[in-house]
């Protein structure tokens, strides 16, 4: 029995398993040798995509990273990617899912895709974005009034990606464009280089959103420092490149210039955020001329353009809200990754008792409706009101 509330339920940030074949199939043919795909090793496989075998944890098979709950059963089965959860490959599945949980609305992100735009050759990382870009619209085409895609870009080279972002919203109907947090281009994201994607993003009237996937940084902390041991690796990835990127972005003026622009931080949690971002509008209150392209209080832009996400079971949710106020975390649900809460449902959400009724009306509805600017039917959009 799904989840039931007076409004319909909004998952901020879920993926799909992507059928390897038909991204290959939708990827320019000039470039398909470089489109994602995995390469049989007997009882194991190798992930290639962009010209490169991508790294992966210890102990970890593909199949497992896309199936909820895989890592926690008593007795794992390590699991070909094809055999990984049909919820994921299936848009029928998937909405029949949503319904189960009392979801009405997905928000949609690949999940091989997630290394595409850290491919390093910019007309390779181009290609390959496009394919998987088409790719999540096609499986959202099965209901667009209830699966939103997003897209991601080829981070390596400012104008392509902005000319990627481009035609992700204007031929696709992408409702964000999303780039892997880290060091994978030839600067910072929030370095003056990609000045002509961030002007372009400021013009599309979508959102940027940094979401990074476990195995998409080949360089950065993660690698340097926990090279083989995957749970802090892992929270590297995620955690610390997003925090680090948030303070770029904001430090570096790239929203106090764009005005427009609104930007997420997803797959992170919120407990770091109210420390972080304290930190550093403490930092701009003492020591703001030192920071001369940040022109406004970081916490008050964080608070009123960005989004971060947070699962059901999210301990440091009520401080976060207590914090930031309601306006800037939505709840995801991360399906059908091996590490999502409770089979991706938002009940134990639903049942905090720190939580009033507009504070969950807020997580579950209106803060991701505003975020991606999602036009619903309707009906949906009656029962909301």
């Amino acid at each position: 029995m799904g989840t039931t509330t007076d409004y319909p339920i909004i998952d901020a940030d879920s993926h799909l398993s992507e059928d390897l074949d038909r991204v290959r199939e939708l990827t320019d043919a000039k470039y398909r040798h470089f489109a994602p795909r995995m390469l049989d090793q007997g009882n194991a496989e190798l992930f290639y995509v962009g010209g490169a075998y991508m790294p992966k944890p210890p102990g970890m098979s593909w199949g497992e990273t896309v199936t909820r709950g895989a890592y926690r059963k008593a007795e794992r089965r390590p699991m070909k990617y094809a055999e990984g959860e049909r919820v994921g490959f299936d848009p029928e599945a998937r909405l029949a899912m949503m319904d189960a949980h009392g979801v009405y609305g997905s928000v949609i992100f690949p999940s091989q895709g997630l290394f595409a735009g850290a491919i390093p050759a910019p007309d390779v990382a181009a290609a390959v974005c496009r394919g998987i870009n088409r790719y999540v619209a096609e499986f959202c085409s099965a209901d667009t009034d209830r699966m939103w895609n997003t897209a991601t870009v080829p981070i390596a080279d400012p104008f392509a990606a902005a000319n990627e972002a481009r035609y992700a919203v204007e031929e696709l109907d992408a409702v964000a464009i999303f780039s892997p947090s880290g060091p994978h281009g030839p600067q910072p994201l929030y370095h003056p280089f990609y000045d002509p994607f961030f002007d372009e993003m400021a013009t599309l009237g979508v959102p940027f959103i940094t979401h990074t996937g476990a195995a998409v940084i080949g360089k950065g902390m993660a690698a340097d420092r926990f090279p083989g041991l995957f749970p802090p690796y892992h929270m590297t990835t995620h955690v610390v490149e997003a925090m680090i990127s948030s303070a770029g972005i904001l430090a570096y003026g790239v929203m106090d210039r764009r005005p427009e622009l609104r930007v997420g931080f997803f797959e992170v949690g919120a407990g770091w955020a109210p420390f972080w971002i304290s930190r550093l509008d403490g930092n701009f209150e003492d020591m703001g001329w030192m920071m001369p392209d940040l022109k406004s209080s970081p916490l008050e832009t964080f608070k009123q353009r960005c989004l971060i996400t947070v699962e059901a079971d999210e301990t440091l949710l009520p401080a976060t809200l207590e914090f930031f106020g309601e306006r800037c975390v939505a709840w995801s649900s991360d399906v059908p990754h091996f590490d999502c809460e409770n089979e991706g449902r938002p009940d134990e959400l639903m049942d905090n008792p720190k939580l009033g009724a507009s504070a969950r009306k807020r997580l579950l509805h209106d803060n991701a409706v505003e975020f991606f600017g999602l036009k619903l039917p309707a009906r949906a959009r009656a029962a909301a009101e």
